[in-house]
């Protein structure tokens, strides 16, 4: 029996033989199928091993059946179903043979086949003409003269010297400002450079004054080539990560959308994505100051808000301010390489899905009152994130090209 389902999962069986499997595992005693389970778990790619949660859910698609007796909840306990569910998402057909385990009814095997091939052939055969790739480290730089530098081509080094200011690519994903003491008219002469990372793009830079900012995707970061004045102030559009060089006598701004954020030292994440409904300020370690730069209407004076380790200002597109309190394990998931999907309708998640696998998504129908939550790595190929989705049992995808169209 062992050969022969493994011969099954490479998919070099004949019907026949296909038949004879599906009725010896019918057949097999509990420590065999325990037996088989994990040899086969054992020796998969991680790539199609379940977590418990989402073995919940095939468990539960499969124990909907009123057939299904409390046996299935005995074999269940171990994780053994975890493995079966595992073991499923190459070949479908062994669950319904462990369903057919799980029923004392004397069915026909192969009627019990049909039927839940039919519950799970999104799962099976999902409607995917291709795949697609994670985005990785890309960016281009705009020098202040116009001149752009497609960072992911340029070799390590010395890129570029403006004024007193070496710019340097570290490696593949990383990009520093080294300012040296010069001459006095240079070092007046303000020069601004932007980062931009396209959709499917990331990348990190270290400014003159050891300030380190992470891009997320489709982001521009606008910065002077050296700070000058009483104050280090930049620009944000899109999400970046800041950890600020500490400098009490020239206080650190970030401009982004219509607040501004005043910090002297600290950590903090800013989402300004000009897509978003709320413009979203998290703060990890230190203070920062949100203010409006313009305020919302009847309100009097510009609103300013100091933040706490831990929280979030969100300003809305009325311009209102408001303080509540952060997910900040979700809040930076994207610069620790997750997706963190919390009660979140199916438009949200597929938002930031397609900026960072530069992806269209067409939506055939929607339902809003349907909330996801998942926790996926950002290096994984789109398929395996639609699939996790498609474990809910409300949505199921189609992929071509570059196309995502949601089905419901």
């Amino acid at each position: 029996m062992h050969d022969l389902f493994q011969r099954y999962l490479e998919k070099k069986v004949t019907a026949d033989e296909e038949e004879e499997l599906m009725q010896m595992l019918t057949e097999s005693s509990d420590e065999e199928q325990h037996e088989m389970v994990d040899e086969f778990y054992g020796n998969m790619q991680e790539v199609y091993k379940m977590k418990e949660s989402d073995a919940d859910r095939v468990y539960k698609m499969i124990v909907k059946k009123p057939s299904a007796k409390l046996y299935s909840a005995s074999f269940r306990r171990g994780g053994y179903f975890t493995r079966i569910a595992a073991v499923a998402a190459v070949a479908l057909i062994f669950i319904t043979a462990t369903l057919y385990i799980f029923n004392n009814e004397k069915e026909n095997p192969a009627k019990e086949i049909n039927k839940i091939v039919e519950i799970a052939k999104p799962m099976e055969k999902p409607l995917y003409k291709n795949d697609i790739k994670p985005g990785g480290n890309k960016a281009i730089l705009t020098l202040a003269d116009g001149t752009k530098v497609v960072l992911d081509d340029a070799k390590e080094g010395k890129l570029h010297e403006q004024g007193n200011t070496t710019i340097i690519k570290l490696d593949s994903g990383r990009l520093a400002y080294n300012t040296r003491s010069g001459s006095p008219i240079l070092e007046k002469i303000i020069q601004y450079n932007t980062l931009t990372t396209p959709r499917g793009g990331k990348y990190c830079v270290t400014l003159p004054d050891g300030t380190i900012v992470w891009l997320n995707a489709s982001t521009t970061l606008r910065f002077p080539v050296a700070f000058a004045g009483k104050t280090r102030k930049v620009e944000v559009k899109g999400e970046a990560y800041f950890e600020v060089a500490k400098d009490e006598a020239m206080p650190f701004i970030v401009k982004a959308g219509n607040s501004e954020i005043k910090v002297l030292g600290t950590h903090f994440n800013v989402m300004a994505y000009a897509d978003e409904k709320l413009l979203k300020t998290t703060l990890l370690e230190g203070s920062v100051e949100v203010s409006v730069l313009k305020k919302a209407e009847g309100e009097q004076g510009v609103p300013v808000i100091k933040l706490e380790p831990g929280e979030q200002a969100q300003l809305d597109i009325s311009n209102a301010l408001t303080v509540v309190k952060a997910d900040m394990e979700e809040a930076i998931a994207w610069k620790n390489g997750f997706f963190i999907f919390k009660n979140e309708p199916i438009e949200s998640v597929m938002q930031k899905l397609s900026r960072w696998y530069d992806v269209n998504v067409v939506y055939e129908t929607t339902d809003e009152s349907i909330l996801y939550s998942a926790n996926i790595s950002r290096a994984k190929n789109i398929s395996e994130v639609l699939r996790k989705l498609e474990l809910t049992e409300t949505i199921h995808f189609k992929i071509d090209g570059k196309i995502i169209t949601v089905l419901q």
